[in-house]
């Protein structure tokens, strides 16, 4: 039997898994999906005009990063307990199935669920009222923009997993606080580097993105093609989620009874 992924296995700490969490897994998409429901009916009660795509994507992608990864901070809560971590960690089962069991949940399951929700929440909400002249407009799935989104939770959704592996308690307060201030490092450093290279005073110098700066009273970017940045931003924010995931799994490993 192998070692390191076996399917019946896996299937069946899957199912474990599943039979003990889907009560409070149920609980917390009700939550979710009755906030989505009353935000969104209210939204579109107030306003004077229908929510147009750049709005519904917004909402989004806000709820989407924000539910995800205070989900996923939770998906090892087990490991914070000693009692309940000793038996996680003596499961019959490798340290790498019981991390995919986590990772399909926390990004997979929970991606495809919450898209329907969104979609049926906001497809409610759009409904409640018609506005005279305006068609009835919902954001498509299949956009290049709402892809982009899902690279982008899979980044923070590898920093919200780092966070639950490597703290015991309080895992998005503490995950939130280090991935922000850490932020603010790489930014703050990003822009004296760039100063520096270039012999001058920079504006802005975002990570991974262009350069702003004061030439004869304006301010002048400095970047690659809209598009193309675009397409190598992608590339590095799906390296760096990626990244993420095999420190999370390693540090996974290393725990121990």
């Amino acid at each position: 039997m192998n070692k390191i992924f076996h399917a019946r296995r896996f299937g069946r700490l899957f199912l474990k898994h599943t039979s003990e969490r889907y009560k409070s897994y149920l609980m917390s998409l009700v939550v979710l999906i009755g906030v989505m429901l009353l935000g969104g009916s209210f939204l579109v009660y107030m306003a004077s005009l229908p929510l147009d795509i750049s709005v519904q994507t917004g909402f989004f992608l806000i709820i989407l990063l924000l539910a995800g990864t205070i989900f996923t901070s939770t998906i090892f809560a087990d490991l914070g307990d000693k009692k309940k971590a000793g038996v996680w960690l003596l499961l019959p089962a490798s340290h790498f199935e019981k991390f995919l069991v986590a990772w399909i949940w926390s990004f997979v399951i929970f991606i495809v669920v919450y898209t329907i929700s969104f979609y049926g929440a906001t497809l409610f909400a759009l409904n409640l009222k018609h506005f005279q002249g305006h068609p009835l407009q919902i954001l498509n799935i299949f956009d290049d923009n709402l892809v982009e989104m899902y690279v982008v939770y899979a980044f923070l959704h590898g920093v919200a997993i780092c966070g639950a592996v490597y703290f015991e308690k309080l895992h998005f307060i503490k995950t939130a606080f280090v991935f922000f201030i850490s932020l603010g490092i790489l930014i703050i450093t990003n822009k004296v580097l760039m100063g520096a290279l270039l012999g001058r005073e920079v504006e802005a110098a975002p990570p991974f993105s262009g350069i702003r700066f004061v030439e004869d009273g304006h301010f002048a970017d400095v970047m690659l093609a809209t598009k193309l940045q675009d397409h190598y931003l992608a590339i590095l924010i799906a390296l760096l989620a990626l990244i993420f995931w095999i420190a999370a799994y390693y540090r996974v490993k290393e725990k121990q009874v």
